[in-house]
C-alpha cells in the first residue's frame, strides 16, 4: 500500500469507526431505567417474596423428653388469629404423624393437629408414648385451609 493509499484508508476509517462507536452507545449506552415505587425498572410490579415456615426448634432429628416446645418462623406473610382474612396471612398448625389434608380441604380438629389459632409462633407438646415422630408445620388460612401453594415444613424428632 503506498502512503497516499494509507493517507485515504486512515481517513474514511476514523470517520467510519466514529460512526460506529456511535451507534454502540446509542444501543447499548444509554441509561437505565429508573425503578418504579416498586422497586422494578419501568415501574412494572415486584414478584412477590415466597412464603415460608421453619421449625427452628426443635432441631432435625432431635432426640427429647416430653413435654417439648415447637417454635416456628414465617417469612413473607403475617400471622393473624383464625378468622382473619387478609391477603398474605394466615396461622400454625402442627400435625404429628398425619399428612396434610387434600387441596381445599380444612384441617381436621381431631387428635394429632394442634391449631395455634391465635397466630401464636410456638407451642408444647406433650402427651406423646417414646418413639419416633413426624412433625409438619402448616400455615392456613383464615378458615384453617391450608395456603396455596403450601407453606410446610417438615422435621423427625424421637421422643424418650
Amino acid at each position: 500500500m503506498t502512503t497516499d493509499s494509507m493517507k485515504k484508508t486512515r481517513r474514511f476509517a476514523t470517520p467510519l469507526t466514529m460512526m460506529v462507536g456511535m451507534a454502540l452507545l446509542a444501543c447499548g449506552g444509554a441509561e437505565q431505567a429508573e425503578p418504579g415505587a416498586d422497586g422494578m425498572a419501568g415501574g412494572a410490579p415486584e414478584a412477590e417474596a415466597p412464603m415460608t415456615v421453619r421449625i427452628t426448634e426443635p432441631a432435625e432429628g432431635a432426640t427429647l423428653e416430653g413435654p417439648f416446645r415447637v417454635a416456628f418462623e414465617v417469612e413473607g406473610l403475617t400471622l393473624v388469629p383464625a378468622g382473619t382474612d387478609q391477603p398474605r396471612s394466615g396461622h400454625h398448625h402442627l400435625l404429628i404423624d398425619h399428612d396434610i389434608p387434600p387441596s381445599g380441604q380444612p384441617i381436621p380438629s381431631t387428635e394429632g393437629y394442634i391449631h395455634m389459632g391465635q397466630a401464636q409462633p410456638e407451642t408444647m407438646v406433650e402427651g406423646l408414648a417414646p418413639g419416633e415422630y413426624r412433625l409438619i408445620a402448616v400455615v392456613a388460612d383464615f378458615a384453617h385451609v391450608p395456603l396455596e401453594p403450601l407453606v410446610v415444613d417438615t422435621i423427625h424428632v424421637t421422643v424418650r
